[in-house]
């Protein structure tokens, strides 16, 4: 009895332990907000500074660090200068959060070849890389991992799931305290559903090992005439779902979806008042009930929109395609695709009712020195104001992001 009331005492302790380290991760949030902080190198504009990011952002997301082959961590863009942006941050009140990982998803599968099979030894051998890194930049609440996407030069990897479960694992027992974030993009997961490629990750697998999701809609629809009062993330209409596989290596589905539901003129489930919904499968609510099809839970998911407009013309970058300059350049940017305080509104109001919270990219952008005199950062207000069920009919009028 008293060996049994032994154990019993240890296995609480260690439940309670567990709990405690959990508990200590930190959160994003609701509202988080990526940050680029490098305008002037990378647009020559105007730096936000650290101080002016809105208090309503309760993370920042640093985009980003990598690791090579030789596990050392590198920054791909700005190099010292973005680093020291980080440690900046690093000591502001916010949580900070940074992208993390490999370059390609060809770097993944070596870095994952055989983990199972060799107890995790590039896992570990990574953690080393990542803790000098983590050393000499202290502060960063968690990690997204990104570029796990297949692409054109991926080769069928039957046990991608089970090896990055390896590797997940072996980060969170190095740094408990870390938070572990997948960074996915929306277009690839529908793509992957719709027509499966090859085999992708199985989230029953992987998920006891992820804290949250970040799914991307940054880049969902092309910019064209159907996208232009709507943004190119459109919210759309939910689906009858007929597949249950990204092209998991332990499922018997074809992962084809219904295409013959694709599209609605219910122009109130657009995303905005009064404009027809384009035929396409990248809408947030068919994205929405496939992220439930493929087991990412839903109380684990953060919708990552899209801040600014969006040119159909492939020779403007970020830069270019700025919310002040949309204000303020009224005949360039007719032919833009961006939101309307409304669809905006709209997709806080999603994010609310289908996720976690909402991450907005990238705040710097979002006419922080008020250009469209509307207040500053005028569409993260409104996703916010969406999200706290404040009606887009409350928010302050906004004539120069008004079109017809």
């Amino acid at each position: 009895m008293f060996f049994y009331n032994s154990l019993l005492l240890l296995s609480n302790i260690l439940i309670v332990a567990v709990h405690t380290q959990s508990e200590s991760r930190a959160s994003l949030g609701n509202s988080s907000c990526s940050y680029s902080g490098n305008l002037k190198a990378e647009c020559d504009l105007e730096d936000v500074s650290i101080a002016d990011i809105p208090l309503a952002c309760t993370a920042v997301i640093f985009d980003g660090i990598y690791m090579d082959l030789a596990y050392n961590a590198y920054a791909p863009c700005g190099g010292d200068d973005l680093l020291a942006k980080l440690d900046m941050m690093l000591k502001s009140s916010k949580n900070v959060f940074v992208l993390y990982g490999h370059s390609t998803q060809e770097e993944w599968s070596q870095v994952l070849a055989c983990e199972v099979c060799n107890n995790g030894t590039n896992s570990q051998d990574e953690m080393k890389g990542l803790k000098s890194f983590l050393d000499q930049h202290p502060g960063i609440k968690g990690l997204l991992i990104t570029n796990l996407e297949l692409d054109d030069n991926s080769v069928d990897f039957p046990e991608y799931s089970e090896n990055l479960k390896v590797y997940l694992d072996t980060m969170r027992s190095t740094f408990p305290d870390l938070a572990i974030g997948l960074y996915l993009v929306g277009k690839f997961i529908v793509d992957q559903y719709t027509h499966p490629k090859s085999t992708w990750l199985n989230f029953t697998i992987i998920d006891s090992s992820v804290d949250f999701y970040s799914i991307s809609v940054v880049t969902f629809n092309d910019c064209t005439d159907e996208f232009k009062l709507l943004g190119t993330a459109p919210i759309g209409l939910s689906k009858s779902l007929n597949t249950t596989s990204l092209g998991h290596s332990n499922s018997s589905s074809t992962g084809s979806s219904n295409s013959s539901s694709t599209g609605s003129s219910n122009s109130s489930s657009t995303g905005s008042t009064n404009v027809t919904m384009p035929v396409t499968n990248y809408t947030l609510s068919n994205l929405k009930d496939i992220l439930a099809d493929i087991s990412i839970p839903q109380n684990k998911t953060y919708y990552r929109y899209r801040l600014s407009p969006l040119s159909s013309d492939d020779t403007l970058s970020l830069c270019n395609d700025t919310v002040a300059e949309f204000c303020s350049n009224a005949t360039g940017s007719s032919s833009w695709c961006f939101d309307t305080i409304e669809s905006f509104n709209e997709k806080g109001q999603f994010a609310k009712e289908n996720g976690a919270g909402f991450i907005v990219n990238i705040i710097d952008l979002n006419d922080p020195d008020n250009v469209c005199k509307c207040g500053p950062y005028p569409s993260f207000n409104a996703i916010l104001d969406g999200y706290n069920g404040i009606s887009a009919n409350t928010s302050k009028e906004c004539a120069l992001l008004k079109r017809s």
